[in-house]
């Protein structure tokens, strides 16, 4: 037999499946406060390392004006290998120094990131409350009408009590 045909039968999704594709106004709620949650704490670490980093290279910087200022102070009374040397270290500090500018950069940029993260998920909640309160209303509204025959409805059309 050249064509047989295949007939696949799909079974109705389980009732908690239905449950889970319904929107669940709670559980997003829930999540999204977690998330504000996480994302503040986050935001809040961010800060801290930004300022012990900004504090740090400020004592730096301070550290390598004055060190610059003593070598500049003793180059002729100093050896030339003493020079050399609080030269050498001062380059070094003044490497160190730029390291932690560049990671004082990528921080505060990880914080406006992690700051417009948090802005969406304030949009979503807000959202979401908006919507449940929507909701609460419509469903108050329809508790308090008077329920109408299905004839009467045919007749006189749907009219709401106010």
């Amino acid at each position: 037999m050249p064509g047989k045909a295949i007939i696949i039968v799909k079974k109705d999704p389980s009732r908690d499946k239905r449950e889970q594709r319904r929107w669940n106004s709670e559980r997003d709620l829930n999540c999204a406060r977690e998330n504000l949650h996480d994302l503040r704490k986050k935001i809040s670490k961010v800060e801290k390392e930004i300022d012990r980093l900004s504090e740090a290279k400020e004592t730096l910087e301070e550290y390598n004006e004055k060190f610059k200022g003593v070598i500049q102070q003793e180059e002729g009374r100093a050896s030339r290998k003493a020079v050399k040397s609080g030269t050498r270290r001062l380059q070094e500090s003044q490497n160190t120094c730029s390291d932690q500018g560049l990671k004082l950069n990528k921080l505060k940029n990880e914080r406006y990131e992690l700051e417009e993260i948090e802005r969406d998920w304030e949009t979503w909640r807000a959202y979401v409350e908006e919507e449940c309160h929507r909701r609460a209303v419509f469903e108050a509204r329809i508790r308090n009408e008077e329920p109408q025959s299905y004839e009467s409805w045919k007749k006189g059309g749907y009219r709401s009590v106010t």
